[in-house]
């Protein structure tokens, strides 16, 4: 699993480089102009449908070379399905039962590979793991959530599967792209040369389409609320905007410091990942506490980042806490939205960037005022408990 998590990410990694991200400032701008150009002076809406469509078009685009915006509402409500699922049962005896039976299925089956038990037999011992690896997914879910799980995952391997073969007929036209799809269906392994596999390149579309737009989806959401709650802040957001002239532009983001402190505070107080797990490849201890190999440990950055020693008044939405003198005085893994280490998130520099540009966009055309309170929902992800229902005010600013 490491090796593959290597290789994969060695093959992405040039597109989420800060000097590869310029390119894609266009297309953000313009998914957002698409989403706005639907909104109705006085029309009351949830915003996290909104900022959903706009992200979830943005990552089609830029790492797909896809339009999915036609289909945002239906791909959005599958993912949803699928991630509230998750969330749901993550914590249930069956979910732990499965786990465990993984666990020891894997750990069953390597034993008996690397000791090569004469009385077994290294395909007997194989299919030991390939059982366990079986268990990388639900293997059986019953009742309605299971009907849904099932139609919603059934809904996103279809149009992941369109995307795949849409691209290899296009490959093999001789129209190669240079989009992350074509690079993951033309990767070869070093040692072997193979290429993945159907399901191997759809796992992985699927792990960062939910990536590439569910965190900066929900950060601005929980962005525009708070602006909403603080009218000051928001006024200085609006004037900080407004001045550029126009709709922001790539060389536009040191001009728009505030927005970009605006949304890292938001992460702060409403993290989308709220809850990171690791698991340990050797035994280890931690403060005192031993970890025995392969132990599960999980971090919640929404408790880290309300603590009082680390962020004063933790509660208070204060965008200066962002300003680089403050940044430079805390430990530098006393905000984790995106994860620390080898492997924190890929696209941590291009959620930043989409949110700075997105945002500005959509304060320079819009006003919001809330129409009803909100709160946290702990799922899958940490997103508004109602969608941060706004009514949208359109400003008639010259283009």
């Amino acid at each position: 699993r490491y090796d593959l998590w290597k290789g994969q990410r060695k093959l992405m990694a040039p597109l989420f480089q800060p000097s590869q991200l310029g390119a894609y400032a266009d297309a953000m701008i313009e998914c957002t102009r698409r989403g706005l150009a639907e909104w109705r002076d006085g029309e009351e809406m949830r915003l996290l449908r909104e900022t959903t469509r706009i992200a979830m078009s943005v990552a089609g685009k830029t790492l797909f070379d896809t339009d999915t915006f036609g289909e945002a509402d239906a791909i959005g409500e599958a993912l949803t399905v699928a991630l509230d699922w998750a969330g749901e049962n993550a914590p249930s005896n069956t979910a732990i039962a499965h786990l465990m039976t993984r666990r020891l299925l894997m750990q069953a089956g390597r034993a008996l590979l690397e000791k090569e038990e004469r009385f077994l037999g290294t395909s007997r011992a194989r299919a030991i793991v390939d059982l366990g690896e079986r268990f990388e997914r639900p293997v059986f879910v019953p009742g309605e959530s299971g009907k849904k799980l099932r139609a919603a995952v059934a809904l996103l391997d279809e149009r992941v599967k369109r995307m795949i073969d849409e691209r290899r007929t296009a490959m093999r036209a001789g129209a190669p792209r240079s989009d992350l799809l074509s690079r993951l269906l033309a990767a070869r392994d070093e040692d072997d040369g193979a290429t993945m596999s159907d399901t191997q390149v759809r796992d992985e579309v699927l792990t960062l389409f939910i990536a590439g737009h569910e965190t900066t989806a929900t950060g601005l959401a929980w962005s525009v609320f708070l602006l909403a709650r603080h009218p000051e802040i928001y006024a200085a957001v609006q004037r900080e905007v407004d001045a550029l002239g126009g709709d922001p532009r790539h060389e536009d983001l040191p001009r728009l410091a505030l927005t970009l402190r605006v949304f890292k505070e938001a992460l702060r107080l409403y993290p989308p990942v709220y809850l990171v797990g690791r698991q340990s490849s050797e035994a280890s201890s931690l403060d005192g506490v031993a970890l025995p190999a392969e132990t599960v440990v999980l971090m919640s950055a929404y408790a880290l980042h309300r603590r009082p020693d680390l962020w004063p008044e933790p509660r208070r939405f204060d965008p200066d806490r962002f300003l680089p003198a403050e940044e430079a005085k805390r430990h530098r893994l006393a905000w984790l939205p995106f994860g620390a280490g080898p492997r924190v998130c890929i696209g941590n520099h291009f959620a930043m960037m989409e949110a700075q540009l997105v945002l500005a966009t959509m304060l320079r055309h819009a006003s919001f005022e809330l129409t009803g309170d909100e709160a946290p929902n702990p799922s899958a992800t940490l997103r508004p408990e109602h969608g941060v229902r706004v009514r949208v005010r359109l400003r008639h600013l010259r283009h």
